[in-house]
């Protein structure tokens, strides 16, 4: 059936309990349990820190390796063919605090995948200034995959009457995950503006898990919906007011 009026299109938008809005996301870290004890970074209150921080993430898109078969019928150009599953990395940003605990945590996972140890200082300037470099002649040594790489779940969120957060339609589980690029951090004087680090992680492959809602009719809770009525010139204006 076709959607010719307002309120049939508000109708068909509160079946589905509002539009999403990019702002809804939640990122977890599953990681090994040797990685997990030795990141203080991402314990106690500090995991805290590193979900609630995240500001950027992204669903991962999905690309498809093809080749291309030519000469199947006379007059017909090649025909493209898909034979492999391509999965490209994906990036994070994360609002820092002035402990920079993202990027710590960051910093020393990607350490630990090179058996790599941090240098700790007593919190002072003068102390900063007195560190000195590592052994020149130390080792790197890579550790085994299963030693340091992670599921990551992305879950898109949407609000109800429970919680902001409470609904989660779809979620992405990206396998074998770990950080392969933190970017650089800029700093400079100036306007103060808040620190940021962005970090890109490789993974094997992602699976997608989609949430269902086993009610129906009047079941259906309420929520925000992201859209009013038109306006004076007709035009549909979409905001975060008023329920379904």
């Amino acid at each position: 059936m076709a959607v010719t009026g307002i309120d049939q299109f508000m109708n068909k938008i509160g079946r589905q309990r509002g539009m999403s809005l990019t702002t809804g996301f939640d990122v977890f870290y599953d990681l090994p349990s040797g990685l997990a004890s030795e990141i203080p970074y991402y314990q106690g209150d500090n995991k805290d820190l590193v979900h609630m921080l995240c500001d950027e993430a992204q669903l991962p898109n999905v690309q498809t390796a093809t080749g291309q078969l030519n000469g199947r019928f006379l007059g017909e150009s090649g025909v493209q063919y898909p034979h492999s599953r391509m999965f490209t990395d994906v990036g994070l940003g994360f609002l820092c605090d002035a402990e920079l605990i993202p990027l710590k945590f960051f910093n020393m996972w990607y350490n630990y995948m090179f058996k790599e140890t941090e240098k700790e200082y007593f919190q002072i300037l003068d102390k900063a200034k007195e560190i000195t470099p590592k052994n020149d002649f130390r080792e790197n040594r890579l550790r085994y995959q299963d030693e340091y790489a992670a599921t990551i779940r992305i879950v898109k969120t949407e609000p109800d009457d429970a919680a902001p957060n409470n609904r989660a339609p779809v979620t992405y589980l990206l396998e074998n995950a770990y950080p392969y690029a933190i970017d650089a951090v800029p700093l400079s004087y100036g306007s103060s503006q808040l620190t940021r680090v962005n970090v890109n992680f490789h993974y094997s492959r992602h699976t997608v898990a989609y949430g269902t809602w086993n009610v129906k009719g009047d079941d259906i809770p309420s929520v925000p919906l992201a859209l009013n009525f038109v306006d004076d010139n007709n035009n549909l204006n979409f905001t975060t007011g008023g329920t379904t």
